[in-house]
């Protein structure tokens, strides 16, 4: 008979991500990307505020050059940013072992220190990082982005170090 059939159970549904699973869907690697784009936003800021600083007044070689050295990375991480929303599918990992919370925490820190960098140096290496982050990120492979990312968080910590209030005497 043909009510003596078994119904058929529905396939269970894939869980969700954990949140140990960062970079392991299209969303999270252009959650990335926004965030990204969000640091190529202050690096703009951060220059325009460093050049309006100068009231129209002519602007120092060595600050011109380390402007436009900015500008130049700003336009490269918005490239790469892009590429990855383009690309996000075939940057899924499956294994970073790292929390998407984690990571995006990193490059709003990261935003938030371009903006308020006393040291023109450290500003260019945390850019320089975010662009290493942002090239790994589209490899799709761990241990690029997880260098990177320690990379990452080793320049942020310096920068906390190098612009630390200092010590009353």
């Amino acid at each position: 008979m043909a009510n003596d059939e078994k119904p058929k159970q529905a396939a269970p549904a894939a869980p969700p991500p954990s949140p140990a699973k960062a970079l392991s869907t299209a969303h999270q690697v252009e959650e990335l990307a926004d965030k990204l784009s969000e640091c190529a936003d202050s690096i703009h800021q951060r220059v325009m505020r460093d050049i309006r600083r100068h009231q129209g007044q002519e602007v120092p070689e060595p600050e011109q050059m380390a402007a436009r050295a900015l500008l130049n990375a700003e336009m490269e991480l918005r490239q790469r940013a892009n590429r990855l929303y383009t690309e996000a599918a075939a940057c899924i990992v499956s294994s970073l072992g790292q929390p998407q919370a984690h990571l995006i925490q990193l490059t709003v820190d990261a935003a938030d220190k371009i903006k308020r960098i006393t040291r023109i140096g450290d500003g260019i290496t945390l850019v320089a990082r975010l662009l290493g982050l942002a090239a790994a990120a589209s490899t799709g492979q761990v241990v690029p982005i997880l260098a990177a990312l320690d990379g990452l968080k080793t320049q942020l910590d310096i920068v906390a170090i190098d612009n630390a209030p200092a010590a009353p005497a």
